[in-house]
């Protein structure tokens, strides 16, 4: 049987294909103001993100189809779009409205490519597949009440598969993150569990003591314990982007207390080093991760283990065990769905994970 390459999501490859038919997360709704455009690119290809004037987040082309101009070059007027280099305005559709030197017949024979984009726990999301986009939202969340918080966007210079799986390793939290003492009170080994599901894989640690879960990153324990939702957007081959989204579940008293500590948080952040050049730093030996001091000090950590294994990680020489049972079963999974696709065969009907499926700690 033939081997598969599953790292890669360019356009036309059985993982572009596949990764092509979900919803990806691909911005800090945050961080893209009313009015606004921006080039962003997503699995190889570059696209068109921008915000109406009043509030919608749209993906567009890149390009201008009338001769190649970038889009984000131009400016916002209400939900439309129009292209800097000729005055050609395009709205959320892609179709173009208006062609200021042209025949007025002319804008309805022309339309950019427009993508679904919808937004959910503070997150830009945006389908790029073919046909008709799949239920949205892509992933439950709590229906506690409670705060979104999502985390400061890192572009990470690897491949998205080896931070993915990283996600399903828990055994990594007792080294990694040792050093400033983050995660300390789960640094008993876990035994792990994976199986396939309709939405994806369910994987357990299970440890014999009791578990204290660790504070978010850089806010000291409050806001307790909250649910974390990863998501590891390919921007190529070799880069992808880290947009996570804490749920925290909190309100009066203790909401207010938390948004106080966020915005001390923050303060830190903005007068700390950036986190690439300390994983480069590290990288180069110029530093150890146990002498830094960091509010993300864990991203840091996460960031030169995970990236440090490569651009791509050699996965032909691993030695796995069994606490990698859940990225076998991952990449089993992934595998299969890949080959039919090579194939020309139909692969899994995926299902989003029903509301009951929220993180979980037992006991």
């Amino acid at each position: 049987m033939s081997s598969v390459d599953i790292t890669s999501t360019r356009p036309g490859t059985p993982g572009g294909r596949f990764m092509r038919q979900f919803w990806l997360a691909i911005h800090r709704s945050e961080d893209l103001a009313k009015g606004h455009a921006r080039p962003i690119r997503i699995m190889s290809e570059d696209y068109t993100l921008y915000r109406g004037e009043a509030g919608r987040a749209q993906v567009l082309d890149y390009r201008c189809p009338h001769r190649g101009a970038p889009l984000h070059l131009g400016w916002v007027e209400g939900d439309a779009l129009r292209c800097l280099y000729h005055g050609w305005k395009f709205d959320c559709s892609g179709q173009c409205v208006e062609m200021p030197a042209e025949d007025p017949n002319f804008p309805r024979k022309v339309a950019a490519n427009s993508y679904p984009t919808r937004e959910y726990l503070g997150l830009v999301f945006a389908y790029f597949g073919e046909g008709e986009a799949p239920p949205f939202p892509p992933f439950p969340a709590s229906r506690d009440a409670s705060l979104i918080h999502v985390w400061n966007a890192e572009t990470v210079p690897c491949n998205w598969l080896q931070c993915y799986e990283n996600s399903a390793d828990e055994v990594h939290v007792a080294f990694v993150h040792q050093p400033g003492g983050s995660h300390a009170a789960i640094a008993e080994l876990p035994q792990i569990e994976a199986e396939e599901t309709d939405w994806g894989m369910l994987r357990l640690g299970k440890r014999q003591g009791a578990v204290v879960v660790p504070p978010l990153a850089g806010f000291d324990g409050v806001g307790g314990w909250s649910e974390i939702f990863f998501s590891f957007t390919p921007i190529d081959d070799e880069n992808h982007l880290w947009l996570i989204t804490s749920q925290v579940k909190v309100t009066g008293n203790e909401a207010e207390a938390f948004l106080a500590k966020k915005a001390e948080y923050l303060r830190r952040y903005a007068a700390a080093p950036k986190v690439m050049d300390l994983v480069h730093d590290v990288w180069a030996g110029r530093r150890r991760l146990i002498d830094i001091e960091h509010p993300d000090l864990a991203i840091v950590q996460d960031i030169a283990v995970q990236a440090g294994q490569g651009r791509i990680a050699d996965r032909e020489h691993e030695h796995l065990g069994r606490s990698d049972t859940a990225i076998i079963v991952w990449r089993r999974m992934l595998a299969r769905e890949l080959r039919a696709i090579a194939e020309g065969r139909a692969g899994k009907k995926w299902s989003v994970a029903p509301a009951e499926v929220v993180p979980t700690l037992g006991f």
